[in-house]
């Protein structure tokens, strides 16, 4: 039996599901690219979280907004203040920006937008399975897959799964574990699950985790801390998955260096950092992919928020990144070069970007990927050489 081991941190901001467990869980995963996915739930705002500063625009539409003091990217972008650790790897040539970058989705619904962004099809509720985890099927990922409860959409579709839940609860006595042995011994579809909780419960009485430890565990550097602890080891995963739920969508008092957007992202800038030096030697071989469901309106709203749009940015962040380059076929903030006089337009096809990361990670050809239904993608001419593909 190949068996997968789930592990989710989080109640209701985070969580963090692992994909490709080697068991051991069994074959290693040496030598294969790493792929952390970083769900951005609510709809970040792109023009925040890279404003650009070169458009003489931007601070006309958002006088209340603007970021002000970015960090440096090139004359034309720069970067929210709190993605500090972010700057760094962009320093290092370790971080790409695909800007006024989306979905061929214009409903700006939340419940749409992230059925579409995990399935990677364009027909909200169409689909039960997600991009991620047809490609690892496709691709032949034979060791595991770790789940969120419930299991994340966007990795469905690879479905040999088994779960652990770990919290601050004690641990099951030898006699609890006896007694489910005992009731499945006969049941030749829960028999298996019976040595499965047994070895969860073991990592659960080494980790002895308490009502403490697990409100540290679950912040995003414990996720992300918890994430490389596994996916660095030869055996552990080859995809992870971190959710950041409903943090992005802000109506009203939005911030600007500082608020409510610039707390999320230096939740997600912590993130980042933490992985990579938590990864060790395996940063060199990995990759962090953000993804949103949707970006936000250009200009800043009556309560000095944004409301949801079309398109937004995507981060991608490890050694795996061949060059610090903003893509991107930036057409203005002027009202005329909108989508609807109102929103930031998808110029660049996020699923072309996912297409380039499916390929780099798992050797998946665009004609593969089409043929096989693994992702409904288009392709640009602006992202070639995305990760050396």
């Amino acid at each position: 039996m190949k068996r997968r081991m789930f592990l989710q941190q989080g109640a209701a901001l985070t969580s963090l599901s692992f994909a490709g467990f080697a068991p051991a869980w069994g074959q290693g995963q040496a030598g294969k690219p790493h792929l952390l996915v970083v769900l951005l739930r609510g709809g970040m705002d792109g023009l925040t979280a890279v404003p650009p500063v070169g458009d003489s625009q931007y601070t006309t539409i958002r006088p209340q907004i603007a970021i002000q003091k970015s960090l440096r990217l090139n004359a034309d972008f720069g970067l929210h203040p709190q993605l500090e650790g972010m700057h760094n790897m962009w320093q290092a040539g370790q971080l790409a920006v695909v800007h006024s970058t989306g979905f061929h989705y214009r409903g700006r619904s939340h419940f749409e937008g992230q059925d579409i962004m995990q399935t990677g099809v364009m027909k909200p509720y169409t689909s039960t399975s997600g991009w991620i985890g047809r490609a690892m099927e496709q691709a032949k990922v034979d060791s595991g897959v770790a789940i969120s409860i419930p299991m994340p959409l966007i990795l469905r579709g690879h479905d040999r799964a088994t779960t652990q839940f770990p919290n601050w609860m004690p641990a099951l006595r030898d006699q609890d574990l006896a007694a489910v042995a005992n009731m499945w011994a006969n049941d030749p579809m829960l028999n298996p699950y019976s040595e499965v909780i047994r070895e969860a419960n073991l990592g659960k009485s080494l980790n002895n985790m308490n009502r403490v430890s697990f409100q540290n565990a679950r912040s995003m550097q414990g996720l992300a801390r918890t994430a490389a602890a596994s996916m660095r080891l030869e055996s552990g995963p080859q995809v992870g998955l971190i959710d950041m739920t409903h943090g992005f969508d802000t109506h009203a008092s939005q911030g600007a260096e500082q608020g409510s957007h610039a707390d999320r992202l230096r939740e997600l800038d912590q993130l980042m950092a933490t992985f990579r030096d938590e990864m060790g030697a395996q940063w060199a071989n990995s990759l962090v992919l953000t993804i949103t469901e949707f970006g936000r309106t250009a200009a800043e709203n009556g309560t000095n928020g944004t409301d949801h749009g079309v398109g937004s940015c995507c981060f991608l962040a490890g050694g795996l990144v061949t060059q610090a380059k903003v893509y991107a076929d930036w057409r203005g903030l002027q009202k005329s070069a909108l989508f609807e006089e109102r929103d930031l337009p998808a110029t660049i096809d996020v699923t072309a970007v996912y297409a380039k990361v499916l390929e780099r990670v798992f050797a998946l050809s665009p004609k593969t990927l089409a043929k096989e239904g693994v992702l409904e993608h288009k392709t640009s001419p602006l992202l070639n050489g995305l990760l050396g593909v």
